[in-house]
């Protein structure tokens, strides 16, 4: 590994994970090294942690991280193919390329083991460079190093802290949003936009900006690059089958995905960038 800044130290989450702890003057950040997942950041100037974790998350490498923010690449979802759902990169070890203390910001960039696999012909480099500040920036980049045009989908699948999910409103969206539950059956985003049930929700009406809003604190979430924010809560039915998850873990979550669900095409040596910048 490369040699740390003095804000950064090497934590072991398992035998398997070890992951970066980041304290610097604006704020308390980890992320696994394992997927390049974020699993928290809480900003110093209020102390407010912003991304959920699950209590019962695995650390064996028998499956992704369930919480903070998972890369999904080289597509996102489900697919026919029985391949694994959100792509192949969350589940493999990452390397650290860099990492700097700069006057506002520490910033990493890592790549993952490989970006070749089942499902993808393409031949890309990836990169996720991560600023901790009084903001967190999170960008992954890819280009295309190979010689033939290729089509990619992707997602930053942040989970987001919320006390109490029956008392938090999503404010910033508007338009027709596809459901999943019922069939990508087409509606009218809900105003207020509260919670209920299952919510499992593509919208393709890319706005650069929404907040989480909870009693008297909001968490704003910014997004470029995007075609889609995907917003889902598992519920109670569905939360109480996954293992990595309390049964009353979903009232305490609400995942608003910076999202391309359309494909994005990139030509050789171009480079294409989704970033979420989270306060």
């Amino acid at each position: 590994m490369i040699t740390l800044p003095a804000s950064i130290r090497v934590v072991n989450k398992s035998e398997l994970i070890d992951a970066l702890h980041i304290d610097n003057q604006y704020a308390h950040a980890t992320i696994s090294l394992w997927g390049a997942h974020i699993l928290s950041y809480a900003p110093k100037h209020d102390g407010r942690e912003r991304l959920f974790l699950s209590e019962k998350v695995l650390f064996d490498g028998s499956k992704s991280i369930r919480g903070g923010i998972p890369v999904c690449w080289p597509w996102f979802g489900s697919r026919d193919d029985e391949l694994q759902a959100h792509g192949y990169v969350r589940t493999q070890p990452w390397q650290l390329l860099s990492a700097t203390d700069e006057t506002d910001y520490t910033e990493l960039m890592l790549s993952p083991e490989t970006t070749q696999g089942a499902g993808f012909d393409g031949i890309a480099e990836l990169r996720l460079t991560i600023r901790i500040g009084k903001t967190m920036h999170v960008s992954l980049s890819t280009k295309n190093v190979g010689e033939e045009t290729f089509t990619y989908n992707a997602a930053l699948h942040s989970y987001f802290a919320v006390d109490d999910i029956y008392h938090t409103e999503l404010k910033g969206l508007s338009g027709i949003y596809s459901d999943k539950p019922l069939n990508w059956a087409e509606f009218e985003t809900p105003s207020p936009y509260l919670f209920t049930s299952e919510t499992d929700r593509v919208h393709l009406n890319p706005v650069e900006k929404v907040s989480i809003n909870q009693s008297n604190v909001s968490t704003v979430i910014q997004s470029y690059g995007h075609d889609s924010l995907v917003v889902w809560n598992p519920w109670s039915e569905i939360a109480t089958s996954m293992i990595d998850m309390d049964n009353d873990g979903y009232q305490k979550m609400l995942c608003v995905e910076t999202a391309v669900t359309q494909g994005v095409t990139v030509n050789p040596q171009q480079t294409h960038t989704l970033l979420q910048v989270i306060s």
